[in-house]
């Protein structure tokens, strides 16, 4: 048997306590918790406990994420799922360590039993005394020689649902200028995966076009907006859909964040500048 089966470990059955109009689910249950996890809360157990006595494992709900599509070289291709099929990443609890490791998670009887479950705090790291030197990061070296621009006017939109505060994207932006698009595909519509998205595309652009485009995977793309500029660097993946009628391409380095945190600006029209240089 488990050391961490103890009576103060478990929940006492009191009828008493949910004979109400309203579901009641007493404070450190296991029921308490899964409604806090609904609420987008993240919860531990009292034993869940690391040699430092700190609480190093966690619970949270990751929601479900439609219209997903396989991509080159993930787990689902190396395991014989054709690049291009299109999934629905399901809701499910993740088991999630400060590490930022985590796995899909089921409860014991033991969880379903205790009532020593409780909010997930993070820790508050100690600052040293000395403050270190701030790190210098060099400027990245705009390349010489522009290939191709593209200027469209767009307003990006925030998602709803399951990924709300996830995902953004814009749709069917109005092409001002071009000669990336003349003889090629246009780009039809531009997603940003936050930090908050629940798979490997969080903290990437992805945009995808209509048609074939010419070959981008070593031109570095550089996107301004209002005069600033963002320098997304190489493309990280390219790929295609199942029918091989449209191409997109995935950033994920340089200034991608930044311009990123731009997109979730929902509402407002921008003109964006995007030039891939040699």
């Amino acid at each position: 048997m488990s050391e961490f089966i103890k009576p103060e470990h478990e929940c006492p059955f009191e009828p008493k306590q949910y004979q109400c109009d309203c579901f009641i689910a007493p404070v450190g249950s296991f029921s308490w918790a899964l409604i806090q996890l609904k609420l987008r809360k993240r919860v531990t157990r009292s034993v869940w406990v690391n040699c430092h006595e700190n609480n190093e494992m966690y619970l949270a709900i990751t929601p479900r994420v439609n219209n997903l599509a396989v991509e080159k070289d993930s787990a689902y291709a190396v395991d014989g799922v054709a690049v291009g099929t299109q999934y629905d990443y399901l809701t499910h609890i993740d088991l999630r360590n400060e590490h930022g490791n985590f796995v899909p998670w089921q409860p014991t009887q033991e969880d379903m039993m205790a009532c020593d479950w409780q909010f997930f705090e993070d820790k508050v790291k100690p600052t040293p005394d000395s403050k270190p030197e701030p790190e210098v990061k060099p400027e990245p070296e705009t390349p010489k020689t522009l290939k191709y621009n593209l200027v469209f006017d767009a307003t990006p939109k925030a998602h709803s649902g399951a990924v709300l505060g996830a995902l953004w994207s814009f749709e069917d932006p109005v092409i001002v200028e071009s000669n990336l698009t003349k003889t090629y595909g246009y780009p039809y519509r531009v997603y940003w995966y936050g930090s908050q998205y629940s798979t490997s595309s969080a903290n990437t652009i992805k945009i995808q076009f209509k048609g074939q485009i010419p070959e981008l995977s070593n031109k570095t793309l550089i996107i301004t907006v209002d005069g600033k500029k963002y320098n997304l660097g190489v493309l990280t993946e390219k790929s295609s859909n199942s029918t091989n009628v449209e191409t997109h391409l995935r950033y994920a380095k340089g200034d991608t964040a930044e311009f990123g945190k731009l997109l979730e600006q929902a509402g407002k029209k921008y003109r964006f500048h995007c030039e891939w240089y040699e």
